[in-house]
């Protein structure tokens, strides 16, 4: 009787133990399965990464189809060929392009927009980043701020010391001497940056005076020199390594030269539709042919009609494929004259530039870019009437001036006494003149696309976050 008591009892306990078991097990798996559910599902689950990453790479393959079509677009002078990017971007699918060149170019392909330069520089739209309207612009937090603010970013803070200097050597620049260029000295002069606008979805700024080389003080600025053959060729990527170095403060993601595209993007003017001197050799896009005769004779017609013909010893051009410039000898060459100018001020006052307030006071976006210099303690507006200005600096943009009548001009573009691209670009002629220009340098900034900013009232400025 008392074994089967016993066995009774361990039946008795050993279903009990079962059953817990089993209730113990079940939990587990549950807990377990919902593990692996939110591991496959959750915000940072298996699932949604996968997703995450198969959306990175369609954009990723989107752009470098993107870049692909542009690069393939280059004819054999170096342009950017029109008609060969609309053909290569409609074999990726980008269709209802414009009939004629009309750039910066927008396209967009499989939810991925980019903005082609005539250049062939493609620039990727960060979504969910800064907009702009006008001289107005607003943060993906709902924080708006004007073109011309005051932003208190330093290239120095967080930046190492051997990335904030330059020298642009004598050799690439056709200058009597180095040109030695240093963050702390713009520092040092008391100069600010300010609000450019928005590309891309991120803030540019510029800086609030030009910049020059050597250790200069607020009241005693130096300007930058290029001269002839040398300065053209190398200038725009000399500009852009010496803006370079103001890149790697806190904030921000890198810094170019200003361009003639920058300047011409808040003015509104279009190069295209300007029609700048129409009828005449020079005309915008003029596509002019010089033809070597035997001896000194040298003929040039034009698409629009211009001819000449006469004697000209010396007749050199630029070949953008080996970056030299030749000697025309015999048989013939076909320039694209691509110089323009213009003053801001004759465009309108619809225009974000608009010279001055309804009140008479400066237009802050016209100062920054034309009118503003700074003396010591005088802060004052330039008249144009006199044919002055001290805001003149390079464009990082080159630029042909195919007149016709025995050669062409080639240089680079500038901001000059309250124009665009002034008589004082010309670096170098056909003829085998070149000429030393200084002008000032002027580095736009890109902040990253996580940059926050807050405004500090006691100081009228922006403040990165």
């Amino acid at each position: 009787m008392e074994n089967e008591r016993n066995i009774k009892q361990l039946i008795k306990t050993s279903n009990g133990i079962t059953l817990i078991a089993l209730v113990i097990t079940i939990i587990v798996l549950l807990i377990l399965a919902g593990v692996v559910i939110a591991t496959l599902t959750g915000d940072n689950g298996i699932l949604g990464k996968a997703k995450t990453a198969k959306t990175t790479n369609d954009e990723e393959k989107a752009k470098e189809q993107i870049k692909i079509a542009v690069m393939g677009s280059y004819g054999k002078d170096g342009e950017l060929n029109y008609d060969d990017l609309t053909k290569n971007l409609g074999q990726i699918g980008i269709t209802e392009l414009p009939d004629t060149a009309s750039y910066p170019l927008e396209v967009t392909l499989d939810g991925v927009s980019a903005t082609i330069e005539a250049n062939g520089e493609v620039n990727f739209t960060t979504s969910g980043g800064y907009t702009q309207t006008g001289d107005t612009i607003t943060s993906p937090d709902g924080k708006t701020m004007k073109v011309g603010d005051y932003v208190n970013y330093d290239p120095t803070l967080e930046a190492n010391t051997g990335d904030l200097t330059y020298t642009s050597t004598a050799d690439k620049t056709g200058a009597d001497s180095n040109q030695e260029f240093n963050v702390a000295t713009y520092k040092s002069a008391g100069y600010g940056w300010r609000v450019l606008g928005v590309k891309n979805g991120k803030i540019r700024l510029i800086s609030e005076e030009f910049i020059g080389p050597g250790t200069y003080t607020d009241s005693n600025r130096t300007k930058y020199t290029l001269k002839g053959q040398k300065g053209y060729i190398n200038g725009i990527e000399e500009l852009n390594k010496i803006s370079s170095i103001f890149g790697h403060g806190k904030g921000a993601e890198k810094a170019t030269s200003i361009t003639v595209e920058d300047i011409n993007e808040i003015t509104g003017y279009n190069p295209e539709t300007s029609k700048y001197g129409e009828g005449n050799f020079d005309e915008y896009g003029n596509k002019v042919t010089y033809t070597r005769g035997e001896g000194d004779t040298l003929s040039s017609s034009a698409t629009n009609g211009q001819k000449w013909s006469g004697t000209e010893n010396t007749c050199n051009y630029y070949d953008k494929a080996s970056k030299t410039f030749k000697a025309l000898t015999s048989g013939n060459i076909q320039i694209t004259s691509t110089h323009y100018y213009y003053n801001p001020l004759t465009l309108g006052t619809d225009k974000v530039v608009s010279g001055t307030n309804e009140d008479g006071t400066v237009n802050t976006v016209y100062k920054m870019l034309f009118g503003y210099d700074k003396v010591g303690s005088d802060n004052y507006f330039r008249n144009f009437t006199n044919g002055k200005c001290a805001q003149n600096y390079w464009l990082a943009s080159d630029c042909a001036d195919a007149y016709g009548y025995g050669g062409v001009i080639w240089g680079l573009r500038n901001v000059y006494d309250g124009g665009v691209n002034g008589n004082e670009y010309r670096l170098y002629c056909s003829n085998g003149r070149e000429r030393s220009i200084s002008y000032g340098v002027r580095p736009v900034v890109s902040l990253k696309s996580d940059v926050s900013l807050e405004w500090n009232e006691t100081a009228k400025e922006w403040k990165i976050k």
